[in-house]
């Protein structure tokens, strides 16, 4: 592949718990996904993620909970709401200027009316971390463009992490590449990791970089064309962190 990628991205891994971070530090990344799927000790510690990143150099971005039952229009209303608001808090605590978030809008899956209702939470969300200077990253898990067309034409404010394992899935082609054609200047975030296709839930297997079949070089190429020069988190196994940054530095960055 000729070309690469622009000088100012930068990869990161995911952080669950303390030792996660020492270990990213370690391995000279630039930031670490601090990752709350799995809980929220880390947010908590903002003395010492703002102590750890001015000794080690790193910065942070941050990934919500998971939504809960996508159909319970009632609790994303109320109480997933403030949890995210306070998310858009703490992450200007911590200097981190993007939150990604699971909100599923998969019109195949989601009712109509419901699906409407969350569209506006959306909305809701993202204009107020961009009222905040946070950028609120709707990750793609199953939707196909046509679901995320309304909501970038209807809400500038939110903006799309960008799952390329998760592209991989429900598809023939992975979608990232109809994402990146469509709306390359709302990808604030992107996340890699490797599988071997599917149509299931258990397909997304977050395997090591080189392990599965994603055409990783096709993806970049396109993100080089676009322009991309954001951040970049590794989704996959903790021991498989260094070898997985080397091959996709190999895959993307070398002709």
């Amino acid at each position: 592949m000729r070309g690469r990628i622009g000088e100012g991205v930068q990869f990161g891994g995911r952080a669950y718990v303390w030792e996660d971070l020492v270990r990213i530090a370690d391995l000279g990344m630039h930031f670490a996904e601090i990752n709350l799927l799995q809980g929220e000790g880390l947010i908590k510690r903002t003395p010492d993620l703002l102590d750890l990143a001015r000794k080690r150099g790193l910065s942070y971005v941050v990934h919500a909970p998971n939504e809960g039952d996508p159909l319970d229009v009632r609790r994303l209303e109320g109480e997933f709401s403030r949890e995210i608001l306070g998310l858009v808090e703490a992450c200007g605590a911590l200097h981190c200027r993007i939150l990604t978030l699971h909100f599923w809008v998969d019109a195949r899956f989601i009712p109509g009316g419901i699906l409407e209702r969350k569209r506006s939470i959306l909305y809701g969300l993202a204009r107020e971390a961009w009222r905040k200077g946070v950028f609120l990253c709707l990750e793609n898990l199953s939707e196909r463009p046509e679901d995320l067309g309304p909501l970038m034409e209807t809400c500038p404010e939110l903006s799309i992490t960008l799952d390329i394992g998760h592209g991989e899935l429900f598809a023939r082609r992975n979608r990232a590449l109809d994402i990146l054609d469509r709306w390359p200047e709302r990808v604030r975030h992107v996340h890699v990791h490797d599988n071997r296709g599917g149509s299931r839930v258990e397909d997304d297997l977050h395997l090591p970089i080189g392990e599965g079949t994603i055409d990783f070089p096709s993806i970049f190429r396109e993100m080089i064309r676009v322009g991309y020069d954001g951040t970049v988190t590794l989704e996959v196994p903790h021991d498989r962190l260094k070898d997985s940054l080397t091959r996709l530095k190999d895959m993307i960055l070398e002709e």
